[in-house]
């Protein structure tokens, strides 16, 4: 797994609130994800792409103002 994988799958746990959580939304077990993370089971595709919309979501989320706020 790359450095660039690796560092997806962390940020998208963090997101999600944890290893528990990212296992739900990416629809696996946690034995599967920590398998994916320590590199010991290839990554399919569609989990890498599901990991990838979560973080996206969350920015998208991030970057909407919200109601009231001050724009600088």
């Amino acid at each position: 797994m790359s450095a660039t994988t690796a560092r997806l799958l962390e940020v998208a746990c963090e997101i999600a609130g944890g290893e528990a959580a990212l296992a739900a939304r990416l629809g696996i077990d946690t034995v599967l994800l920590a398998a994916y993370r320590a590199n010991r089971r290839p990554l399919p595709d569609p989990v890498l792409l599901a990991a990838v919309d979560i973080i996206l979501a969350d920015r998208k989320l991030s970057a909407v103002p919200r109601p009231g706020a001050v724009e600088k």
